[in-house]
């Protein structure tokens, strides 16, 4: 009797002193809550294709006042502290892929963090948070007010369209310097921690500028992608062999000398298919994979007899890749890239928009086509975008209007993901180099790449 009596005491001290001593498990829920309130820029969201650019601060905090502003239930409460107003009737979202059918005509307030490249960014009092973000005026602070430390956890990787300085863009190279070739578009280019160019032919010593369908690069121009500061070269192109096994060798082997890394081809089968792991500013580690759909001028390694060259389309290996890439906790992102069958059109073909979701279904977060000589459309899957195609970034085509139009695309990562994608425009000029694209060049690119029925679905 005295052992239960004693045994009923040891509960109820333990119990007791349970009750006066503060919770761990509070204090754990504190210390989390100081590590997610860091601070952090909130974002003013829209549509992708929407022609806004910029919203005054004194108009960001009317309409959140007034109810008008969409926020995300995750970050509502940070969001309202900015803002000195007692708002009731607040619109919260249960995640941000609820916005998509309502972001053409509204706006969203979200943490950094939260956003994804199917929304735009606008700049608040002209001052964008991607280029300014020193003078970017709406952040969420921390308790500490620290600053948000751009240069440290922000990468910026740029992705382009096809390259072929060979040919009539090569000739006008020659007659005029590597310097004049990108006068108009180096400073918007320069300056990306990650530079991905795919080019699609290969430099040889033995190489002339001809005209015809037998591509080549001379080997001193090369220099081109070292000034404009190229880091990652893609090799899924269609004549990357045109001048044999040698010129692919002594390209590949240039690239690696001048510290460009490369995917989509390379010196062997295996070597080709290899996935090209990168790691971002903040320490985080994305993946970029490459292939060509249909090896049309036998191009790809493993075809034909070749040793070298571009990693083959095939449905099974790239649906093996993608699954062992997204179970990979070391890998926060993928980037998958295809050298469609060329197509004199805006939009994609039927193969194209058929893989191109495939590759999302099987754990792509990112998709795009870089085939497209023409500029084409882009459309946002399950929340995840597809570029289908960029159109020429140096390349040497004017005959019509489709193939002169392109863009560059420069993309924003924080905490592993995407968290902005924005276009710079371009128009190959009749002297046969790429100038960014005037206002109006702008509209007709947009009027044609940008419809609703991709841009604004779940």
């Amino acid at each position: 009797m005295k052992l239960i009596n004693y045994f009923f005491w040891i509960i109820a001290t333990s119990y007791f002193l349970q009750s006066c001593t503060p919770s761990q498990g509070k204090k754990t829920a504190d210390t989390t809550q100081i590590i997610k309130e860091n601070t952090e820029p909130i974002l003013v969201l829209t549509g992708f294709g929407v022609n806004s650019e910029n919203i005054p601060f004194t108009e960001v905090q009317k309409k959140f006042c007034a109810g008008e502003i969409y926020v995300l239930e995750s970050s509502a409460e940070r969001v309202k502290r900015v803002f000195s107003c007692n708002i009731i009737n607040l619109k919260k979202l249960k995640n941000i892929y609820e916005f998509a059918p309502l972001a053409k005509n509204n706006l969203l307030l979200t943490l950094l963090s939260e956003s994804t490249p199917q929304f735009k960014a606008i700049a608040i009092d002209s001052v964008s948070f991607f280029q300014n973000p020193e003078k970017y005026p709406l952040y969420a602070w921390s308790n500490t007010k620290e600053k948000f430390d751009f240069k440290q956890k922000i990468t910026r990787f740029t992705l382009t369209g096809t390259t072929a300085v060979t040919r009539y863009m090569g000739r006008a190279t020659d007659q005029n310097g590597t310097d004049w070739l990108l006068a108009n578009i180096l400073e918007s280019v320069k300056g990306s921690d990650f530079l991905h160019i795919s080019n699609e032919v290969s430099a040889t010593d033995r190489c002339e500028y001809v005209p015809g369908m037998r591509f080549c690069m001379k080997t001193k121009h090369l220099e081109i992608f070292t000034k404009l500061g190229v880091n990652i070269v893609e090799l899924t192109g269609n004549h990357n062999l045109d001048y044999g096994k040698e010129g692919y060798i002594q390209t590949y082997e240039w690239y690696k000398a001048n510290g460009m890394q490369v995917f989509g081809g390379g010196l062997s089968v295996e070597d080709a298919y290899k996935p090209l792991i990168l790691t971002l500013k903040d320490g985080k580690k994305i993946a970029m994979v490459g292939f060509n759909e249909s090896c049309p001028v036998n191009e790809c390694a493993g075809r034909r007899g070749n040793s070298v060259g571009a990693a083959a389309y095939d449905s099974l290996k790239v649906m093996q890749i993608l699954q062992d890439l997204r179970k990979n906790p070391d890998i926060s992102y993928i980037i998958a890239s295809v050298q469609f069958d060329e197509t004199d059109s805006y939009a994609p073909t039927k193969s194209q928009a058929k893989i191109t979701k495939y590759l999302i279904d099987w754990g792509a977060d990112f998709v795009y086509g870089s085939q497209a000589h023409q500029v084409q459309q882009v459309e946002f899957y399950k929340g995840k975008p597809i570029f289908h195609g960029f159109g020429n970034f140096l390349f040497d085509q004017i005959h019509r209007i489709g193939v002169r139009q392109g863009f560059f695309l420069h993309t924003y990562f924080y905490q592993g993901k995407m968290v902005q994608a924005i276009p710079i425009f371009t128009f190959t000029a009749t002297e046969r180099r790429p100038a960014l694209a005037t206002p109006e060049q702008i509209r007709e690119i947009k009027k044609v790449i940008f419809l609703d029925k991709n841009l604004y679905q779940k």
